[in-house]
């Protein structure tokens, strides 16, 4: 890469971005053609082959391009000595401008990025398509499925994550707090609230879909079809090994799985991000508009507030209004800190006198700090995540109660306490929104709601709270998830 920063780059540059838009149509150039076209610029007016001739021979030896001295088409021995030579851009060279092209043309989107929502529906019908495949299906067809999944993956990755970086970046926090960003801040809400909404119907769903249905076996064989069908592809050069290769596709796998399934998931993340970003907006926009209510003009309140005092009959009544209004001139508050070293008080005046310490009112003075050490608060924060943890296994023990007979069925719901309801809330919601009505709580168990007829009265210890009734089924125990 050093032909772009160098003191020939204005050179280097339109001569390489000739190759790449000739790659795909003529691989192999001449010099006459280069200059031929570099003659169309006014940069270029007096540029000669011979200068050309050696900025050629200084890409080469970047290995920006290689060269091969024609074998045919000679007529005489001069034009054979001249050594005429056929130029080609090596592949780095491509990649590079292809690049640079990407930044050129795609600035707007290019680091921006955008939640496709639609990306979550193209995973999971991927999902599908890959689960569906079976024994006499042909290695390549298991291959186009897998690229098609990696594919809908590395966009909805690459996509979410350019987008949350651009709506956090000090460039939009300072848009943020423009006047033009109140008109369009209520697209942004919805722009957002629609992503979020979308993300926490299917996220269950897929990560339903990934755990239960892709076992390890099961993955194990696809990476093999994967990995026979990509060594049948010819390259030149060294010759990839099979392990790297099935070492690269288990990778992309596990990179999948732990954005939507791991313990701190990517999922989670986005989710946590979009909600933190939604009250930084509504922070902003509220204070936007708490500055533009402070510099409005106050005329006619003015004027209604002088007729109120031009209608008053009398002059008590209108001390009295501007006692409400303007407060009392001649008041002045003192705040001090209470000395009482007395016992017993019977009146303020009894209070001895303590000085008090006024500081300067300069501008721009400030009072020294005081150095203090750091204080080691190891054992109080142990002592704070026991009592964290024990507070989460008494709830979970609590949840386990209500199971009875490998099912929770809501109409023989003993009085529950606030923790028993949330669960029971989030669980079926979570089964609700699920295709499959298949829920999952925190600790591995997942449950199927099975509905019942009409609705049922819940007995709580804070009210009564009346939902749909069934039944919440369970199902088999994820790994790492304590039995019942």
């Amino acid at each position: 890469m050093n032909y772009l920063n160098t003191g020939n780059t204005l050179r280097y540059r339109p001569i390489l971005r000739y190759f790449y838009e000739q790659h795909g149509y003529r691989t192999q150039l001449k010099v006459e053609d280069i200059l031929q076209h570099l003659k169309q610029f006014d940069d270029f007016d007096s540029y000669t082959i011979d200068e050309l001739k050696k900025d050629l021979d200084v890409l080469e030896s970047w290995k920006n391009i290689t060269t091969r001295q024609e074998a045919n088409d000679y007529y005489t021995i001069e034009e054979f000595k001249s050594k005429r030579f056929k130029y080609q851009a090596t592949h780095y060279t491509i990649q590079i401008e292809r690049f640079l092209e990407t930044l050129e043309t795609s600035k707007a989107d290019f680091g921006g990025g955008s939640l496709d929502k639609t990306l979550f529906d193209r995973i999971m019908e991927a999902l599908k398509q890959l689960h569906a495949i079976e024994v006499s299906i042909e290695p390549e067809e298991v291959y186009r499925r897998w690229e098609d999944l990696m594919e809908y993956f590395r966009r909805l990755d690459r996509k979410t994550s350019d987008y949350l970086a651009h709506i956090s970046s000090f460039q939009a926090e300072d848009e943020m707090l423009s006047e033009a960003f109140l008109v369009r801040r209520q697209d942004l809400l919805n722009y957002l609230r629609d992503f979020v909404l979308v993300l926490q119907k299917k996220i269950p769903q897929l990560q339903h879909m990934i755990e239960e249905k892709f076992h390890e076996e099961w993955i194990g064989e696809i990476i093999e079809m994967v990995a026979t069908y990509q060594l049948t592809i010819f390259r030149f050069g060294e010759k990839v090994s099979p392990e790297a290769v099935k070492k690269r596709l288990r990778d992309e796998w596990t990179s999948m799985f732990m954005w939507f399934c791991g313990e701190e998931s990517d999922a989670k993340s986005v989710m946590t991000q979009t909600g933190e970003i939604i009250r930084k907006m509504l922070r902003f926009a509220s204070r936007l508009m708490e500055s533009k209510q402070y510099l409005r003009s106050r005329k006619q309140e003015f004027w209604d507030l002088a007729r109120h005092f031009y209608e008053l009959g009398n002059d008590e009544k209108a001390h009295e209004l501007a006692s409400l209004v303007i407060g009392v001139s001649h008041t002045k508050h003192f705040a001090c800190d209470e000395n009482d070293n007395s016992g017993r008080i019977e009146s303020f005046w009894d209070i001895d006198q303590e000085p008090i310490e006024l500081g300067s009112r300069k501008p721009g003075f400030r009072s020294k700090g005081k150095i203090s050490g750091i204080a080691n608060n190891r054992a109080q924060q142990n002592e704070m995540l026991e009592e964290y943890m024990r507070q989460q296994e008494e709830i979970k023990q609590n949840f386990l109660m209500l199971i009875q007979n490998n099912k929770i069925e809501l109409e023989k719901l003993p009085v529950l306490t606030r923790p028993q309801r949330q669960k029971i809330l989030e669980l079926v919601n979570r089964c609700l929104h699920a295709s499959e009505h298949i829920g999952r709580t925190e600790w591995g168990h997942t449950f199927k709601w099975a509905p019942g007829d009409g609705s049922v009265k819940v007995q709580c210890l804070d009210g009564e709270l009346v939902m749909p009734n069934g039944s919440l089924l369970l199902q088999n125990l994820s790994k790492g998830a304590s039995a019942v």
